[in-house]
């Protein structure tokens, strides 16, 4: 029997948010005025009709009439989160080898006639892997979909993960974390990882050693552990009946039994801060400095993902934008940087915070004031009004362009269900984002971003500007200097050093 529900969001337009935001006025002659803003549209999630088939692949149609295109994204919860610390890097090797070979119709297929095979159908085959995830995705015209569905499953099911394959693919990516090493942004955002989580499930960071550590014995437990079908979501979003997804689904995906093999052993994901609240690391020879401020986020715990809505907000008022609080005082006001980024991710067990920017070493202690002097503000500054209106419309309007495509659609879906969390949720998003109060900003900074839980990271050339580096280590007791050369991200070296 297959069991079905339906789901259907349809959420009444944010006029009158949107009605605040500055619209131009144009004149026939004067054309370096912007047009003026046209009357704001609805945001309507599509229905989703959520089915599961009797061996536990979870399904959700997004019907999408118009263009004939459907976006299909398999998606298994099998992630980095499953790597062991000195095998980081497993799970990625993984979804990059499902592309690279596959058994069909009971002989092996190469990679370039699976290239082929996606070409003729007028798509590509995408694979990739993220926390509590790895996916394979696909955008064809509707009456291409019942055998890209049929390439999907098999690739996903039947991978060959060739040895050869698995040997090129290593040297890419050895070749990219090179690259990658004298990247100062690189290094400080891995250091951070790492100064947070801990030896966690989610303070992996992927060296040349864990790397070279892999064996193809390694990705295949992987798979026949982790794929499975009660852990496997189909979505299709598009030109299609939720009659006709399902029973797509059926046709390529009914058939895979449940494995009889032990499913994976999830590691703790608890945040594992380490002590330091400052590391510094010596790049020799970069051009700047990059400087990150971390701190705690919301989870994805029940009692925790109430604050989800107004978390997403602060960390818009920080740096959702160009106008927002941290770029506002690094570049526009002091031009010390190109701009500052933000980013925030949530887990069942913790959540982790970010702000970046690059800068000329002489200013790298400077900008890491600014940060952490903006993050510290909000609990004593909320945003007013029309900056609350602003970083708003930001979320919104994020929010309803990926709306207006199937793929974009699709990506919504597969990261709630990745992360546990019911797909209504995408219903009340925006009245959600609308409801959030400066107060309820102001005091979610003031509980979860005390000053002693700020953490940070400046990675740099020391040889530079001493007495910058200096001063950074002189203003925290618990500074670790670190040289970048030797920094192992693939065992407890950097605990070690932490604990000295």
């Amino acid at each position: 029997m297959i069991r079905r529900r339906q789901l259907i969001g349809s959420l009444p337009a944010a006029a009158a948010l949107l009605a605040t935001l500055p619209a131009g006025a144009a004149t026939p002659d004067d054309l370096s005025a912007p047009p003026p803003a046209g009357p704001p549209h609805a945001v309507t999630v599509p229905p989703l009709h959520e089915s599961r088939l009797d061996n536990g692949v979870n399904v959700v149609v997004a019907p999408r009439r118009g263009l004939p295109l459907v976006s299909a994204w398999l998606l298994v919860r099998v992630g980095a989160e499953t790597d062991p610390l000195d095998r980081a890097g497993r799970a990625d090797m993984l979804a990059a080898l499902l592309t690279q070979g596959a058994r069909r119709d009971g002989r092996a297929v190469s990679a370039p006639e699976l290239a082929r095979q996606a070409e003729a159908l007028g798509g590509s085959l995408s694979a990739s892997s993220g926390w509590r995830a790895t996916s394979l995705g696909m955008t064809v015209t509707t009456p291409r979909l019942d055998a890209a569905l049929s390439l999907m499953s098999d690739v996903l099911r039947q991978p060959t993960l060739a040895a050869d394959e698995m040997d090129r693919l290593r040297v890419q990516a050895v070749d990219a974390l090179k690259v990658s090493n004298s990247d100062p942004g690189s290094i400080a955002s891995r250091v951070a990882r790492r100064l947070y989580w801990g030896g966690s499930a989610y303070g992996g960071v992927s060296t040349e050693q864990t790397l070279q550590r892999l064996r193809r014995d390694d990705l295949q437990a992987l798979h026949a552990q982790g794929f499975r079908p009660e852990d496997t979501l189909l979505v299709l979003a598009g030109d299609l009946t939720p009659e006709r997804g399902l029973a797509l689904a059926q046709q390529h995906l009914g058939s895979w039994r449940p494995s009889r093999i032990a499913p994976l052993a999830r590691r703790d994901g608890r945040p594992a801060p380490l002590a330091p609240r400052t590391v510094l690391v010596n790049l020799p020879g970069v051009g700047q400095s990059s400087v990150t401020v971390l701190a705690p986020f919301t989870s994805l715990a029940p009692d925790d993902v109430a604050e989800l809505r107004i978390g997403q907000v602060a960390n818009a008022v920080l740096g959702g934008g160009y106008s927002a609080r941290l770029n506002q005082e690094v570049r526009i006001k002091r031009g010390l940087s190109y701009g500052v980024g933000t980013s925030a991710e949530q887990h069942a067990e913790g959540g982790l915070w970010e702000a970046s920017a690059q800068t000329d070493h002489r200013n790298a202690a400077q900008v890491a004031e600014l940060l952490r002097a903006q993050v510290l503000g909000l609990a004593t500054t909320p945003p007013t009004a029309d900056e609350l209106a602003a970083r708003q419309a930001t979320l919104v309007g994020g929010f309803a362009r990926r709306l207006d495509t199937n793929a974009g659609i699709a990506s919504l879906i597969t990261a709630r269900w990745a992360s546990g969390r019911p797909l209504s949720e995408l219903d009340r998003f925006v009245q959600e984002v609308l409801a959030v109060t400066p107060g309820q900003v102001q005091e979610f900074a003031r509980r979860r971003w005390p000053a002693s839980d700020l953490r940070t990271v400046v990675v740099g050339d020391f040889s530079a500007a001493p007495e910058v580096f200096d001063a950074l280590a002189a203003a925290d007791a618990s500074t670790l200097r670190l040289q970048a050369g030797e920094l192992d991200f693939g065992g407890p070296g950097l605990q070690q050093a932490a604990a000295r």
